[in-house]
């Protein structure tokens, strides 16, 4: 089992475009570049958040299992508190 990468918001903060994608929610960190042309709301709602914290806004939403389900499979990290 590989060790889960740390990554501080910092980093996250460069993934921002739509061929290089990264979200938080709930601290952990999410690469949805490969996600992006599949997004039922749009790609438009991804990259509003991209790089960044996007807990509220998923939670906002209303998500289904389904949705959450999709989520882990994109799962790249944990965030790095300082």
């Amino acid at each position: 089992m590989s060790e889960t990468k740390e990554m501080t918001m910092e980093e996250i903060s460069a993934h921002n475009s739509k061929k290089d994608l990264y979200l938080v929610i709930h601290d952990k960190v999410y690469d949805a570049t490969n996600f992006v042309d599949e997004h039922p709301g749009g790609e438009e709602v991804l990259l509003d958040v991209g790089g960044q914290d996007a807990t509220e806004a998923f939670e906002d939403v209303g998500h289904s299992d389904e949705a959450r389900s999709i989520l882990e499979g994109l799962k790249a990290g944990e965030l790095k508190r300082k």
